[in-house]
């Protein structure tokens, strides 16, 4: 069969789902949000990963979230868009500067537990509500917290350094 022939009139020729205006910007906000619980990191970068993946797919933002949206719902993400998704998300977890520098105190762990609770709550929310803005702020939220609190310049590191910190 031809590409014509499995396209029907909600898919275009590659089964990515069409969508118009503000159906689109709903798919863009949900793959944002896919992106912030991936990577993990704030709304700002997550943004920056998928508009980084656009670019290096030759497609617009609204393109690669609505493959992503298609993908989440069985249909096979092109290969062009995984990969260049796949090298956003490796270069957004990639630490930025060095890991610390100079003295400074560590949290409590109850404090660090409590904001790794905090974060994988907001993931939750965030999963379960995609185009929530609240729920995007609260992720942020939390990441910047533990940014602070473990004072790590990447959000995937310093999730990962509060994990390794108040691990009994």
């Amino acid at each position: 069969m031809t590409a014509e022939l499995l396209a029907s009139p909600r898919t275009d020729e590659s089964g990515i789902p069409r969508a118009p205006g503000a159906v689109s910007e709903s798919a863009r906000s949900w793959a944002v949000g896919m992106l912030m619980a991936t990577v993990p990191s704030p709304a700002r970068l997550a943004e920056q990963a998928l508009s980084t993946a656009a670019v290096q797919a030759g497609l617009s933002e609204i393109e690669v979230a609505r493959a992503m949206v298609a993908g989440s719902r069985g249909t096979p993400i092109p290969a062009a868009i995984e990969e260049a998704l796949n090298d956003a998300v490796r270069a957004a977890r990639r630490p930025v500067g060095s890991r610390r520098s100079g003295s400074f105190l560590m949290p409590t762990r109850v404090d660090a537990d409590r904001a790794l609770t905090r974060f994988f709550d907001a993931r939750v929310r965030l999963y379960a509500a995609p185009g929530d803005p609240g729920a995007r702020r609260a992720v942020d939220d939390a990441v910047y917290t533990l940014c602070v609190l473990m004072a790590q310049p990447s959000p995937y590191e310093a999730v990962n350094e509060a994990v390794r910190y108040t691990a009994p």
